[in-house]
């Protein structure tokens, strides 16, 4: 086995070593097809120039400070206001295929964020997300609360790889960052209103209002509504609205003081509230993997949904001296009520859960200029989760005769999540050109949950025939971790960024459904996770061609891997989502970005290329037995990329924008079982807009298709006793429309 491994090894290391040269040359091939451009292009006149002259510098915070996106030294892609107008970017699984080794899709109503072949598909009350999700510096243990978070949006930064230390928790694969436009000292206004197929319906509101010279709010507003996705229809059980549809309604409000430079009070509210039928699921294998013949299911019961969602926060940043505090504090609270069912089983499920998180985070940074910049910072985290869950009628389970169902009820009234957190790093300045980085992080974890699991044996008609049998679901973990990171980095003039670092990560354990016993053990152990990474970031002497290109290494120990299957208790009707520790995983793979300004055009690529394996994955717990060692760890393609064009130019007062972007990716799995019922086959998806902007950027029309294709893509998967899946959404086009004063 050990020689499998060292051979394993050495292919990565090969595979890496070609594509670093490939980079190189792509490099290279980049700044020499500009110069030469530049000395034989004719200038160009304002009907066919691109609408900037250079791109735009983009200001990031992955660092817990301010700074160029492009003198970060970190795998970071930000995503500008602009750019997600653009792309027409309205949620989260809109970021899809836009960075680099990155995937992000829906399952049912939670949204799951995969870098670099890291996920995590426990979606439950005690489930930990492997990338963390942040809304204005604020952790979302729950990120199911993502889908409407993008509207009035400054920009979103992903950062890709652990980040133990600044961002810290459970972010072993990477974090997103979405930061909201805040209050402004200048009356402005906009709306927007999209309209499309499916009866799709979304519009934007936003109010910027500065009430005295040292007070500004600002509101905004979106809602989203569209029929179904999923043809989903029973009448013969009273089900009769099409499912995967949409009825939402998001609200923000910024209110800030700032009485000077040096001091300021952001206080922050926001609201969700989402209705209609709710997400619908398909039988694997899909009956088709493109057009309406894949997205039909007959359902056992009408599904709904009512979910809310509130959040408050408050900012305070404070420069004296030398230092600047920054105080960040946050409740979020949601009730969530979700009746559905699973294809293509009979069972009727229902989910109440109410969790309320209490953050705190209070950090202090250098203000002044010198060699030496730093930041130091406390964390805390609090979940209390109460939770109802219910299937009937369930059958197809293992161990009961096929013409018995079962009613299960999953009663947790007392689930508790506490996290704190001490975090430092500094940077010094060895040299005008060298700068060296070292950081810490020391984190605590603590989970538990008190309840029971009950098992009904009906007949179809619901009937029991045996009495309601009971087991306690009670458990606590606790669990802690030092991590850290050493970097350097090295600019050559003002062009080039050359980095190499070396991070560890840490995602807290946990356990499943049941008890653990001296024969049962339902408990996992911390994820754990060490990053090498070198890295060049390049942009030319006019601004108008920049490359950023990351190699990396990641050797995880206990990776955390869950997938629904029948509990290891071996109880009657216990099919869970099981959470277990693949003992080893290495991950090594590539990423290029860039984006260039031609002269008839602007174009933009991203290009991944990921092995990701487990080396090692045969649970001493399973029930049955497993070994899934040397298969690949879940939604990890091996190549995927994303290429797109955009022409501007100037006409009727304004400029007239053209795009097209076609993503690519190789085929993945789902499971870690790798089987091809839960694989998704390599695709392509083409999305096409035109826009017209008059001057000014005064008013807007756009024209869009997205997935022009049409493909049935498995964002995720579901189900009771046996798989099936959540889907992307299918084609979808429309206009949009908006105005700004």
């Amino acid at each position: 086995m050990s020689s499998q491994n060292t051979t394993r090894s050495q292919n990565s290391t090969a595979r890496v070593t070609r594509l670093a040269l490939a980079v190189a040359a792509t490099l290279i091939a980049g700044n020499s097809i500009t110069v030469a451009i530049a000395q034989t292009a004719p200038t160009p006149t304002a009907a066919n120039a691109d609408k900037r002259a250079q791109l735009e510098t983009i200001l990031v915070t992955a660092q817990k400070r301010p700074e160029d996106a492009q003198k970060t030294p970190l795998a970071v892609t930000s995503i500008s206001g602009d750019d997600i107008a653009e792309a027409g970017i309205k949620n989260a699984r809109d970021l899809n295929g836009l960075i680099p080794n990155v995937v992000i899709n829906t399952n049912g109503t939670s949204t799951e964020f995969t870098v670099r072949g890291i996920t995590s598909a426990n979606n439950t009350e005690i489930g930990n997300p492997a990338v963390g999700f942040h809304l204005d510096g604020v952790y979302l243990g729950r990120p199911d609360a993502a889908g409407l978070a993008f509207f009035d949006v400054e920009r979103i930064e992903i950062l890709r790889g652990p980040q133990g230390t600044l961002w810290g928790r459970n972010s072993t694969a990477g974090a997103i960052n979405v930061i909201t436009n805040k209050p402004k000292n200048k009356l402005e206004g906009a709306v927007m209103l999209d309209v499309g197929n499916y009866s799709s319906r979304r519009t934007e509101a936003m109010i910027n209002a500065p009430v005295t010279d040292t007070f500004a709010i600002r509101a905004a507003l979106a809602t989203e509504k569209h029929d179904g996705y999923a043809s989903s229809q029973n009448p013969a059980v009273g089900a009769t609205k099409n499912a995967d549809d949409a009825d939402n309604v998001a609200a923000r409000l910024h209110a800030l003081y700032q009485p000077n430079k040096n001091f300021s009070i952001l206080l922050s509210a926001d609201k969700m509230r989402v209705r209609g039928a709710g997400y619908a699921t398909e039988a694997l294998p899909l009956a088709a993997t493109s057009g309406t013949a894949g997205r039909t299911s007959l359902p056992s019961q009408q599904a709904s949904i009512a979910n809310d969602y509130d959040g408050y926060g408050a900012e305070v940043n404070w420069t004296f001296g030398v230092a600047t505090a920054t105080y960040i504090g946050s409740r979020r609270e949601s009730n969530r009520f979700e009746s559905s069912y699973s294809a293509p089983n009979s069972a009727r499920t229902l989910l109440i859960t109410a969790p309320a998180q209490v953050t705190h985070e209070l950090r202090l940074a250098s203000a002044a200029s010198g060699p030496l910049s730093w930041v130091v910072g406390a964390y805390s985290y609090e979940e209390n989760n109460n939770v109802l869950g219910a299937a009937d009628n369930v059958n197809g389970i293992p161990g009961l005769p096929a013409a018995l169902r079962a009613s299960l009820r999953f009663i947790q009234p007392d689930v508790r999540t506490k996290a704190t957190a001490l975090f430092g790093q500094a940077s010094f300045a060895v040299t005008d050109a060298l700068k060296l980085t070292g950081g810490l992080r020391s984190s605590h974890d603590q989970l538990s949950r008190t309840g029971i699991n009950t098992t009904t044996i009906t007949l179809p008609s619901g009937t029991p025939v045996a009495p309601t049998s009971s087991a306690p679901n009670d458990a606590s973990v606790s669990s802690s971790k030092i991590n850290w990171r050493l970097a350097a980095d090295y600019s050559m003039g003002k062009s080039t960024l050359l980095y190499a670092s070396a991070a560890t990560g840490y995602k807290a354990g946990g356990f499943f459904d049941g008890v653990r016993t001296a024969t049962f053990e339902n408990t996992f152990k911390p994820e754990n996770v060490t990053t090498y990474e070198i890295g060049a970031k390049t942009r030319n002497a006019d601004g108008t061609l920049q490359t950023n290109v990351a190699l990396f290494k990641s050797d995880f120990r206990d990776l955390q891997v869950s997938y629904r299957g029948p509990s290891p208790s071996g109880t009657v009707g216990s099919f869970i989502t099981l959470t277990q520790n693949a003992a080893k995983a290495a991950i090594t793979g590539a990423e290029i970005e860039t984006r260039w300004l031609t002269p008839i055009g602007r174009l933009d690529l991203s290009l991944a290329f990921l092995d990701a394996k487990y080396d090692s994955f045969d649970p001493a717990n399973a029930n049955p037995r497993v070994n899934y060692t040397g298969n690949r760890l879940v939604k990890s393609p091996r190549v995927s990329g994303n290429l797109a064009y955009q022409y501007s130019w100037y006409v009727l007062n304004g400029d007239i924008t053209a795009r097209a972007s076609i993503f690519y990716t190789d085929k993945y799995y789902l499971q870690p079982s790798n089987i091809s019922l839960t694989s998704q086959p390599s695709y392509t998806r083409t999305d096409l807009s035109a826009t017209y902007a008059a001057d000014k950027d005064v008013w807007f029309l756009q024209a869009y298709v997205k997935n022009l294709e049409n493909k049935n893509v498995i964002a995720g998967l579901g189900g009771l006793t046996g798989p099936n899946a959540f889907l992307a959404p299918p084609r979808t086009y429309g206009i949009r429309v908006g105005y700004r004063f």
